[in-house]
């Protein structure tokens, strides 16, 4: 069986974005991981495409979903989530196959499983930053626990 690539983002003025690939009955491998400001943001999506391209693969992509509530419009007007989310849509729609749909992940769901102990004992943890690659991780993690992959880890 070939490789599967999983594309995770954490969408925001600071975008968090990692790679992992993952073979049937193997570990996931996280490739990369950083955080990207708006102007650098679609180098590393582009970078994930064409590494799955090359695998022979459709890139699978997890983000965090974004919801506008009350409480984000008197946080802030700054729309840098969902502008983001709009360029990895294009993105895709670019890819002309190479990847697959977005599926939408809550924030809530990839931190309750995630937190970041597991991320330490499971060694994929991001030096420096904010925290965005960090949450892009757990983002990558929750998808592919979401879809077979079991992290027997932290089950020791």
């Amino acid at each position: 069986m070939k490789k599967r690539f999983i594309l995770a983002v954490d969408p925001g003025k600071l975008s968090g974005v990692c790679l992992f690939s993952i073979e049937t009955g193997h570990e996931p491998e996280l490739l990369w991981s950083g955080e990207y400001d708006e102007s650098n943001f679609a180098v590393p999506v582009r970078e994930a495409i064409m590494e799955a391209d090359l695998g022979g693969s459709v890139l699978e992509v997890a983000c965090e979903r974004f919801t506008i509530t009350a409480q984000t419009a008197k946080n802030s007007q700054a729309p840098y989530s969902l502008e983001q989310i709009g360029v990895l849509k294009h993105l895709i729609r670019e890819s002309n196959g190479t990847a697959s749909p977005i599926v939408y992940q809550g924030p809530v769901d990839a931190k309750r499983l995630f937190p970041n102990d597991a991320l330490k004992k499971l060694d994929y943890w991001h030096r420096g930053g904010e925290g965005h690659a960090l949450d892009a991780i757990r983002h990558g993690l929750l998808y592919l626990a979401k879809h077979g992959w079991t992290p027997r880890r932290l089950l020791q």
